[in-house]
Order: structure tokens, then sequence, then C-alpha cells
């Protein structure tokens, strides 16, 4: 065999491209493994001895924290050990994730603390009650701070620094921890969100070769789709703090709750090209009802992540980008709870290593700098502790105050045929703590009368006045009006709930308080001489009653008429939209009808029976105007470049409250797949221009043929056109139209962003007219509804007026939010919901996003009805 001799300083040459030394284009891209020296263990506090009886993350797992991305068991794993060898450390599950991975909390404090722990927390709870807080000596009261990290998944320096935090706090010896373990007791939350941690932990470490690649274009750089930043649904939680639809949201919040801590930490990353964001945001973006003593908590807490980020040599900003409007992200929350929220955005290296231009930006080095803050929070929060204490007393005497200020008194709401819905309001209003009640009888105030199965009472007299305040507030001018996230989410019209403010205090001394999954379920009895059932199609779960009827073949037909039936001297009206089972064309179902009817019932669906086909008024059980009702069979494209978020929004409320499945279709399958299969085409808000045009002209035969299409969001109106055969995609082209006849204008370079987020709508709420008689709108009975809106296409109404059966309100379309006078002129003149007939099938175009975030109930009936009721669509 020949053998190739090299010159010596060959090895060197390729040493030199290795470690990124020596510049050619790719070897500049491929640098060192790292040393032990160069892990996060590096920045430890000087001087700092650790009681080697504790294990490190490298004793436990094999390596040093930064070398690989940990997966979550990894991080269950380590803590678990701790536990077991720390007295100072205790951990408890308090909930699992949509895909079953535990949710933990680790709670550190010293040993005298630990003996007294649940007297910390009735005193802190105590603290938040006006009545008894003067009772409350905080002089020695420890203060309480909640550390969580990686609420998005993919943004990994978070989660893998809290075992590094972990071990420091369980480990370290000396003054300075001492001190911090006698001031605090330390929350300690290290994944927020399990399962995307471990979609991204699995996709970049499959990736990482030896030798660290630093080219942004490398795979290990670029994950797949759904990325790790949303949840199991593909939900961003940390936008779920207010709507709490999920069980990470669910049992962070019961945490937060049980202790009402002083300082809430949200560690997080944003883009490579960064460095490092901590709180104080843009200060003009502030939510308004924040008190200024937390503005002010904020900038001394901002002192000390400074000091010890200059210490490390790091770069950093404040006060731009990152604003603390919305009261539902971890970080603004707190805001609103006599407490301090703090955000910090490390800039993300994705994989192991990447090349910004600040030189290589090390996986390793960025958990550092969330150690190095989180450190800096907890000397902080050691430092201020009495005025952390004195100032959630004094957020909460004030809140006092302010409600008995208030000329509202009460606040009534009522859902009238839906108690679903208003029973699932309850429950996030008992999730944040606000005490709501059910009347025992009919509640009568003044002139107005309000039935008792469908009204909830919230006094405005309570604890939580302020974040009540938040969640009703219909604010549609701004001090600022450009946003970070969304700039209105008023919660009673995203449950389309009707809301009564009333001037004097109610009496709910004999009133039942709401509870935690309280359901109010409903007798069912057979009728033996039944020859039809009928659903009550108000009520939210009528939906999953009619999904499980047809899952068992039973025919199920919708009334497209009104009708009156006379039983017994009871009259009852029955309005469109009514399910009928009949009993005579399927006797052989019979139990299988009664025993899902029966399920129904318990859920709180109204269930009646009529013993004769005829009825006395409008349509007989007979009639044509009883269509039945196909099960439908649904498919959605997913990925490419579909919305993870719109997607995750459909699939979560057909998997998780329907019952429903549906055939996700990935891009690379979606141009073969064969749409025979299904009755049903859903397509999220996202872009698709890698489906060809013959593709589309295939969609276009199936509709023809009796399919359904339902396309929501911007890109609905686009989907309508391809189908259609005239692709003219309205994506947002991002150039800013100046208008100047006069003749050439100058405007400053650097207003340009904020010109062009001006023109944007940032979560506004709007008002639609709606047409009560047809099908997508069967279960509805006020004439207008809200629909929330985030986006600037607007869609033309149709010029068959039968087929507009959402328009937006010429007059006041403006509910909520912010939404400039030239975008309101464009709403005004454009449709909310349109139906697209072609041939046999239809598309049904819903302008705005009827699913947001799983909270708007009211607008995701109209898409499940555009779904179950689809093929009575066609005028």
């Amino acid at each position: 065999m020949s053998q190739i001799l090299l010159p010596r300083n060959i090895y060197l040459l390729a040493f030199l491209v290795g470690f990124g030394l020596l510049c050619p284009p790719l070897g500049a891209l491929q640098i060192q493994n790292w040393q032990q020296k160069e892990l996060p263990t590096r920045y430890w506090p000087e001087e700092v001895d650790f009681d080697p009886a504790i294990p490190s993350p490298k004793d436990v797992l094999g390596f040093e924290i930064g070398h690989r991305h940990l997966n979550h068991a990894q991080v269950v794993r380590y803590l678990q050990a701790l536990a077991e060898q720390s007295d100072r450390v205790t951990i408890e599950q308090y909930g699992r994730t949509h895909g079953q991975r535990p949710l933990l909390m680790l709670t550190i404090t010293s040993e005298k603390n630990r003996q007294q722990l649940d007297a910390i927390r009735r005193q802190h709870k105590q603290l938040t009650k006006p009545n008894r807080s003067s009772e409350v000596d905080i002089g020695d009261l420890p203060a309480v701070i909640n550390m969580g990290y990686g609420v998005h998944g993919d943004e990994s320096s978070a989660t893998n620094c809290a075992p590094l935090v972990a071990h420091y706090l369980a480990a370290a010896k000396g003054e300075e921890i001492d001190r911090i373990l006698e001031s605090c007791v330390i929350l300690l939350d290290p994944s927020l969100n399990p399962d995307g941690f471990n979609r991204f932990a699995n996709w970049t470490n499959d990736y990482r070769g030896r030798v660290p690649n630093a080219d942004g274009q490398h795979a290990e750089h670029n994950q797949n789709w759904p990325p790790g930043r949303v949840n199991y649904y593909w939900f961003d939680l940390n936008r779920d703090w207010l709507p709490v639809e999920h069980p990470e949201s669910r049992g962070r919040l019961k945490q937060y709750h049980y202790w009402k801590p002083n300082v809430v930490l949200d560690f997080h990353e944003m883009g490579t090209k960064s460095t490092y964001f901590f709180q104080p945001g843009i200060p003009q973006r502030t939510n308004p009802l924040t008190p200024f003593k937390n503005v002010e908590f904020t900038n001394r807490f901002a002192a000390y992540h400074a000091k010890d980020l200059d210490k490390r040599g790091s770069l950093y900003f404040t006060q731009e980008r990152f604003d603390d409007f919305y009261m539902g992200k971890g970080s603004t929350y707190p805001d609103l709870h006599g407490a301090v929220g703090i955000l910090f955005e490390q800039a993300s290296s994705r994989g192991h290593v990447q090349r910004n231009e600040n030189g290589f930006l090390r996986f390793h080095e960025t958990i550092a700098n969330q150690f190095t803050t989180s450190l800096s929070s907890l000397r902080a929060t050691a430092d201020m502790r009495s005025e952390l204490n004195d100032f959630k007393r004094d957020f909460y005497a004030r809140a006092a105050a302010q409600a008995k200020a208030s000329k509202i008194k009460t606040f009534v709401f009522s859902s009238p045929g839906n108690r679903t819905r208003l029973e699932n309001f309850a429950d996030v209003l008992c999730r944040h703590d606000i005490r709501c009640y059910w009347p025992e009888e009919t509640l009568v105030v003044g002139d107005r009368s309000f039935a008792k199965d469908s009204t909830l009472i919230i006094p405005a007299a309570q604890p939580e006045f302020r974040f009540i305040k938040s969640l009703l507030m219909r604010r549609k001018s701004f001090k600022e009006n450009v946003f970070y996230d969304v700039s209105s989410w008023t919660l009673p019209l995203a449950y389309d709930l009707n809301q009564t403010s009333i001037l004097e205090t109610v009496d709910v001394s004999q009133m039942r308080r709401a509870k935690l999954h309280e359901r109010r379920s409903l007798d069912f009895k057979p009728e033996p001489e039944a020859v039809s059932y009928l659903v009550d199609w108000r009520d939210d779960d009528s939906v999953w009653v009619l999904n499980q009827l047809l899952k068992k073949n039973i025919n199920v037909k919708v009334a497209k008429q009104s009708f009156v039936v006379d039983a017994q001297s009871t009259v009852t009206s029955y309005p469109m939209g009514t399910l009928q089972i009949s009993l005579g064309i399927q006797p052989e179902k019979r139990a299988s009808i009664e025993e899902v009817l029966a399920a129904g019932a318990e859920r709180g669906v109204l269930i009646s029976s009529t013993k004769s086909g005829l009825t006395s008024q409008g349509i007989d059980m007979g009639s044509s105007s009883f269509a039945t009702i196909p099960h439908p069979k649904i498919a959605m494209p997913v990925a490419g470049g579909v919305s993870a978020y719109g997607a995750g929004e459909i699939w979560h409320l057909l998997d998780t409250r329907v019952g429903a499945a549906v055939a996700m279709l990935k891009s690379d399958r979606f141009e073969t797949s064969d749409l025979s299969r299904y009755t049903t085409l859903l397509f999220p808000s996202g872009r698709y221009k890698s489906v060809s045009s013959e593709r589309w002209q295939t969609i276009r035969e199936w509709v023809e043929d009796g399919g359904t299409v339902v396309a929501v969001g911007a890109s609905g109106k686009a989907i309508a056109n391809a189908i259609s055969g005239n692709w003219t995609a309205d994506a947002e082209s991002g150039q800013v139209e100046i208008s100047n006849p006069a003749g050439p204008n100058q405007l400053p370079f650097d207003s340009a962003a904020k010109t062009r987020a001006l023109q944007l709508i940032s979560g506004a709420i709007l008002k639609a007219k709606v047409d009560l008689t047809h099908p997508l709108l069967y279960g509805f009975s006020r004439k207008t509804m809200p629909v929330f809106r985030d986006h600037t296409t607007f869609l033309t109404p149709s010029e068959n007026p039968y087929c507009n059966p959402m328009i937006y309100d010429s007059e006041s379309p403006h509910l909520a939010g912010y939404c400039s006078d030239e975008n309101l002129a464009k709403v005004e003149q454009s449709a909310a919901a349109v139906i697209y007939p072609l041939g046999d099938g239809r598309v049904v175009v819903i302008a705005d996003n009827p699913n947001f975030r799983a909270f708007w109930h009211g607008t995701s009936r109209v898409f499940l009805n555009a779904i179950y009721f689809g093929h009575i669509m066609n005028p």
C-alpha cells in the first residue's frame, strides 16, 4: 500500500483551521472542542467553596453543563439526585404536560426557614389581604422569589442553566449564600415547557458532531417544524398566563397563588445577532395599571445585573424592543399582583456555537450569562427583602382603596343557553384567585333580572381588583401605539359574554362561590315513547355530543328552520341549529344514542324529547328542512410555511374539546395525499407558496365534488383565490406608502420601523354583524359578536349577499385595542366571513383567527359550525 507523506506543518495548519485561528471561508466556522476551563463552572463567584457531598451535574450526568444540550429526563434525574442529598432542597411535581412529562418545582431555603415554611407562606398570603396585612411583621419575613426557566423550549440556555443554579444554592458555602438562603424562599422551576425543550434538544444534539460547527446554515441551528419554542399542541406558553388553557400554565399559576411571590424571573433567548437584555423595557409601553414603584424596583434590580455582567465582560442592553404591556406573560403577570417580574433575553447560539458580529457565540457562554443574572437577582432580592414585602402589602391596600372608590361595584356576566361557556370563564377567574359567585335564584337589580342558571357575579371589592380591571379593559387609545404583543385581551369579549356593570354592591353572602372544575349536570331519563331526541345547540359541549354521535354512525340532523313543540302543556321553542336524533329510522342504535345523550346531559347540555313527529308550529320532524349531518373526515396541511400557532390551535380545539380526529398532512406529503379520504380541509394561516398550481387545481376539483375548505386568518383570502385559479397572495409587502403630490419628501430614517408598526393591527377586538339564520351562526342569539384581528389583510364581501354571514359593523366596529383610523376605514368596508360556493362544495373564509390562543370561545364556535354545517352553506 502506498503512503502519502505530508509536511509536518500541514498538521499545524489543520490545527489552526480547526480552532478558528486561521480563517479560510469554511474553516472559520469550525471551532475547538471546549476544555474544562471554558465551561460555565468557570463563572462561579470567587472564593466560594462547595460541599463535596452534594453531587454536581457532572457527577450525575457524566459531562459538564454546556457540553451538550440536556434533555428533560436528564434535568429531572439530576435535580432529583440533588434533592436527595441536600437538606436545603425539596422537590415536588406540580403537574404533567400534555406529553406526560413531569413539571417540577424546587423549594430552596435555609434550615431555619424550612422549619417554618408553611408559616412563611401563610404570612405572604396575608400580605395580600388588606383587612389583615397590617398584622404581619415583615421585619424578618423572607422574600419569595420564583425563578422560571425556558418557557420557550428552544431557548435552551435557560433550562440548561437551572441545574447550575440549583447546585450552587444546594452546595455553596459562605456568608453570601447563607444570607441569600436566610433572606429568601427560592422557588425554582427548571423547565416551564418540557415538551418543547425535549423536542429541541433532540434535534440539535442529533446534528452535533465532535467538531462544533458555527455555520448558521448548518442543520443543528435550523430546527424542524414545529419548533421547540412551542408546547405539545404548538402553543406559546408565555402567552398563556392569562387564558390558562394548558396544564403547564395551570400548574404554574396554582403554585404562583399558593405562594404569592415578591419576585418572578423569566429567562428567555432571542436572535443570535443580539447580545443580552434585561428589564426595564421600553418605558412608554408599561401597562397603565402597573404601579410606578414596580418600575423603580425593576431599575434597581438592573443595577445588580449590569454590575455582574460588566465583570464578565458581557454586552447587554435595556429599555429597547421589549415591553410590559400585555399582562399575560411571565414577566408582566406579576406586575399586577404586587410583585416584580423581570425578563431576561440571551442571544441564542441555537446549537452549540454560532458566529455573529461579536465573534463566536458559544452555548456554554450563553448559559453563563443566565447563571450570572440568576445570582444577581438573588442578591438583589435579599438586599431588598423588607422593601419588597412592604410593597406587596401596600399594593393590595391600594387595590382595596381603588375598588372602594370605583363607581362600578359589581360585574354581572351571562350566557343564556350556554352554561358551559360561563363555567369555563369561572374556571379562569378561579385560577387567577378572583372570587366569583353563582346566584341561587334569579338576580334582580333595579328593572333588570338575570337568570340564575346563566349568570355569574364578580364583586369589585376584592384583593385582585387591579387584575380584574385588566381583564375587562376596553382601552382604544394609548400613550404609545407600538406593541411587542397584543394591545387588547378583554376576556368577556373573547368568551362572547353579556356584561353588565352595576353601580351598587350586590350581596353575595347567600350565593355559592364558584370553584374550580365545578360543573352543573342535568338529568337525562330515557323516554320509551320518544320518537326523537333534541339537542340544544347553544351550549359549547353540544359539539362534543354531536361528534360522539357521529363517531357511532348515528344519524343526526340539524334544523334549518325554527319550530315549536307543545308537549303536556309545555310549549318549547327550538331555534335553527337544534339537533334531531330520530329513533324510528335507527331503532337498533337506541341504547348507543341514549348513552351519548346521558353523557352530554352530565356535561350540562340540554336534551329533550318529543313523542310525535308533528310540531305545533314550524317544521315537523320529517321535514327536509332537517338536514342530515355527515361525519366530517378532517385533514389539515402542516409544516412548510404553515403557522405552528394556527395549526396547533385547531388541533387542540378538535382533539381536546371536541374529541375529533384531524389528519395532519406534512408539506412533503400534501402534494400527493389522496383527498378523496376527506370531506373537510382546514387551512390555518400561513404561507402556501410550496403548493403547486396543479395541486390547487386538484383541490378545486375536490371542492366541486362536494368538499369543504375552511381557511382562516390573513391567508384565507389568498387560499380562496388559489382554489379559484387566481393565485394572488395578498401578503403584506412591508413597504410604507408615502403620498406627496408636492414632490420629493424626507422622513427621519430612524422612524421607519415605528411608522411601519403604526400601520399594523396589533391584536385589536372588532365588532361584526352576523346573520343568525346562516348555518355558520347556528347557536348564537345576538346580532353582533366580537372578533379578534391581528393583521391588515381585508376580505372583500361577496357580490352574493347571502354569502356574507359576518361583516364588520360599519358604524362602530372598534371595541378594544389599537387600530389606526386608516385601517378602521378599511375594516368598515370589509367582511369577517365569506362563503364561496364552488360546484357542490364551498370555501369558507374566516378573515380573523377564530381560535386565537384557545380562549376565543365565541368565534371558535363559528369555526366548528363551518366544519359540521359546511355542507348546507351553499345558498
